[in-house]
């Protein structure tokens, strides 16, 4: 489906053109992998914000070098294992903030902005090793800019960032070397983003659907409660235990992708996708695409009943671990694609996947959820599908920009 787009983006000598171009809307399943796969350079769309960044550079060799050194910061089973209990020691303190922000149980909590902090949090302190006092100084302030606030702290927080990694020990800190600046520049405003709003956004969309439908709070609680009798912390090894847990997210992603819009390639040879009515188009060398997430992951062509939480859903074998808790190939299929087809998928899944289960871990563990009277009203209005800034988060029914408002209660747990 082509669409006209009114664009300002960079060109390939670094100048920036106003221009009107045809963006191809790719949905069909048939395409989306292949496409993704096969057309690996990037649209152009990210690199007046984020210069030659991994997420925007559009030279396959520079994104095929800069991955191949990045991989390192987020292997599995070397380097996420090393700062294990950096994310474990965070969420340990996520019951004082979550009483302190519902003035100890009195009133509701914006969860999209505990959650927002808690992985912004996560990722200064466990990924980059930054100081506790330096996430202090800067979660709220750098949270608001990318909401829009305050803007001109961007920068600010970028040169302090990047004079920061050269005496942070973190994984992610190893990656900025200074040799090109404007690169840095690039990848940590997109660490800084991508790297925490995806995931809070996750959590935050997870919540509301569980208290949505409380049958499948309750199977949640009961084994986040039997794995605490049995291990007094959580550990890397054991997270494959947590399988209820990891059908809640996997459902969560399909429902509400943070990246609603997908990737956006530009086609590196003459190629065909189906139309409309299934014929066959043709695509020129040079064609912008968009591969979109949120329309293939609400096709009822494609699922059963695709507007209803169900976590017990049939998943094909590749979008879910082979139903076990926790794995480290990238899930996907030709519906679904939360974290984008390789080669140039998300490269901190594994990252988010490990922070969200000890968020969770720790978040139920003593505390239960309701939604508050006003959220309650969203859950029967079918306007309500969030807000879609490059990341789709929840709007805020008090006409703020993100927001989702949560009753927080007490709870004896078993353990």
């Amino acid at each position: 489906m082509p669409r006209p787009l009114l664009n300002q983006w960079q060109t390939d000598d670094g100048q920036t053109e106003l221009s009107i171009d045809n963006l191809i809307i790719i949905n069909h399943p048939d395409d989306a992998e292949r496409i993704s796969k096969l057309h690996v350079k990037k649209a152009p769309i990210f690199k007046s914000l984020l210069n030659d960044s991994i997420i925007s550079t559009t030279d396959n060799d520079d994104w095929k070098n800069q991955r191949g050194e990045m991989n390192m910061s987020f292997l599995p089973n070397t380097t996420l294992k090393n700062i294990f209990h950096v994310s474990r020691d965070i969420a340990k303190d996520i019951s004082k903030v979550i009483i302190k922000m519902s003035d100890n149980y009195n009133k509701p909590v914006d969860m999209s902005d505990f959650f927002l902090n808690e992985t912004q949090a996560q990722l200064q302190k466990s990924l980059f090793g930054f100081s506790d006092d330096f996430e202090k100084k800067t979660n709220k302030r750098i949270r608001n800019v990318f909401a829009g606030i305050n803007t001109e702290y961007l920068d600010e927080f970028v040169s302090r960032a990047l004079k920061q990694t050269k005496i942070s020990s973190g994984p992610a800190s190893q990656l900025f070397n200074g040799e090109n600046r404007l690169k840095d520049i690039g990848n940590m405003i997109l660490f800084s983003f991508a790297g925490h709003d995806t995931t809070g956004h996750t959590l935050t969309w997870l919540l509301y659907e569980l208290c949505k439908h409380p049958h499948y709070k309750k199977r949640l609680i009961k084994e986040i409660d039997d794995y605490w009798l049995k291990y007094r912390e959580p550990t890397y090894e054991t997270f494959n235990e947590l399988s209820f847990m990891t059908r809640c997210i996997t459902e969560t992603l399909r429902m509400w992708p943070a990246l609603a819009n997908g990737t956006y390639r530009e086609l590196e040879r003459d190629d065909s996708i189906t139309g409309i009515d299934g014929e066959k188009v043709n695509l020129k060398k040079g064609t912008y695409v968009q591969i979109m997430n949120f329309t293939r992951h609400r096709n009822p062509e494609l699922w059963e009943d695709p507007h209803i939480f169900n976590p017990d859903r049939e998943f094909k074998d590749k979008e879910i671990w082979d139903h076990k808790g926790f794995g480290y190939y990238n899930v996907q299929s030709d519906r679904f694609s939360p974290f984008a087809y390789g080669p140039r998928n998300c490269l901190g899944k594994n990252f988010s996947h490990m922070e969200m289960r000890l968020i969770l871990l720790n978040l139920f563990k003593f505390h239960d959820f309701k939604l508050s009277d006003e959220q309650m009203a969203t859950i029967d209005d079918p306007k309500y599908m969030g807000i879609n800034t490059f990341t789709m988060g929840p709007a805020d029914i008090k006409g703020g920009l993100l927001g989702m408002y949560i009753n927080v209660y007490h709870r004896k747990s078993k353990i």
